[in-house]
């Protein structure tokens, strides 16, 4: 009983930060999102669900989810398609694997705003020279370039997983396979890819909704330009909350938006879960 007591107390701190941090905001939030609070002035009036139906009849939000969609498949696709290619190169033992997997963990470290800023810096002095143009400039290849960015700034963690998931296959299946004259492919298809399934549940899962609420990286490298072709969900939330004085609107925006990533992520959790090979 004295070890429990002792329990709660250390968790005593997590808890008060948690319903300070993330609790409290919430419930706030929800009172704000019926409102037509300027996000400044005391004084507001409750307009029931004026906010939520304006949210339909709204232009810019459409272009946002566009703009987020896009953002969110390209940079999952391509983050666990890499991730788990080299997690498969850096699977074997040789002179200089840890170094690798320490280079590809090190951007993790550096804060989204830093990321931007180094990338930004590299894009106007580096790859506008060798490409002809900015990435970051023009609304075709803006968001080639923050997926770059999240990749870089993102992708070891994945590498992590995969090569944890990789380690826990055996490797007596491959042997076998070997011994019955299966090709690399068919070992990869038929061996590795359905039993790296609780990874895939994972990283996939982790890494579309991380993406769909993308902020710091966004805001830091175009703030929603050139001409709102990179202004994502986030974005689009943050100017209303701050720049347009629009606070019952853009907090509206953020609570339903929060519930289709709880509902997103949920659903695809027992997708991949339902998938799963087990050992």
């Amino acid at each position: 009983m004295k070890d429990r007591k002792g329990f709660y107390w250390f968790l005593l701190p997590s808890v008060v930060l948690f319903l300070f941090a993330t609790v409290y905001p919430f419930i706030s939030g929800l009172n704000v999102a019926f409102t037509n609070w300027d996000g400044i002035s005391r004084d507001y009036d409750y307009i029931g669900f004026k906010n939520f139906i304006d949210m339909f009849h709204d232009s810019n939000i459409v272009r946002s989810i566009w703009v987020t969609l896009a953002f969110g498949i390209g940079y999952t696709l391509l983050n666990n398609v890499l991730s788990l290619s080299i997690a498969i190169l850096l699977r074997p033992k040789f002179k200089g694997n840890a170094f690798i997997k320490t280079v590809f963990f090190i951007p993790m470290a550096l804060s989204p705003v830093l990321a931007a800023f180094v990338w930004g810096f590299i894009d106007r002095n580096i790859l506008s020279n060798v490409l002809g143009s900015s990435l970051l400039g023009k609304p075709a290849t803006v968001l080639w370039g923050l997926i770059m960015i999240a990749l870089w700034s993102g992708i070891g963690s994945n590498i992590m997983v995969y090569l944890a998931g990789l380690t826990n296959i055996p490797n007596d299946y491959y042997e076998a396979a070997a011994i019955d004259g299966v090709t690399v492919w068919q070992k990869f298809r038929y061996i590795t890819l359905p039993l790296l399934g609780p990874s895939f549940t994972t990283c996939i899962t982790l890494t579309l909704t991380s993406a769909l609420r993308e902020f710091g990286i966004t805001m830091s490298a175009t703030a929603g330009g050139p001409a709102r072709s990179s202004e994502m969900i986030s974005i689009f939330i943050y100017k209303n909350l701050f720049s347009f004085q629009k606070a019952g609107y853009g907090q509206a925006v953020s609570l339903v938006f929060m519930m289709i990533l709880m509902v997103l992520g949920i659903c695809m959790n027992r997708f991949f879960r339902s998938k799963e090979v087990e050992l």
